[in-house]
């Protein structure tokens, strides 16, 4: 979906990328910038998708990574330390 139609269905439903943002507790130009595709969130896609009561990879279907979730089945923690030993050795 292009941004102005995630904005549009959100509206519909009564809500905006400001209120899933204080949902979330995270600022709302993190949603906004997911929403561009200018940054990747999961859990904020999740979020938007579950609004729209759609399968994430309708609202994102651009984004790959979004419809894999083993691609966030690591921790940011672990994915840190695997890139520490692959720059070490």
């Amino acid at each position: 979906m292009e941004r102005e139609t995630i904005k549009t269905e959100l509206s519909k439903k009564g809500y905006s990328l400001a209120m899933i943002a204080a949902a979330l507790d995270c600022t709302p130009v993190n949603v906004q910038q997911v929403v561009k595709r200018l940054n990747h969130s999961h859990r904020v896609a999740n979020a938007i998708a579950t609004v729209l009561e759609l399968p994430i990879e309708k609202v994102f279907p651009d984004v790959p990574s979004y419809a894999n979730p083993q691609h966030f089945a690591t921790t940011r923690q672990q994915r840190i330390e695997e890139l520490q030993q692959r720059l070490a050795g």
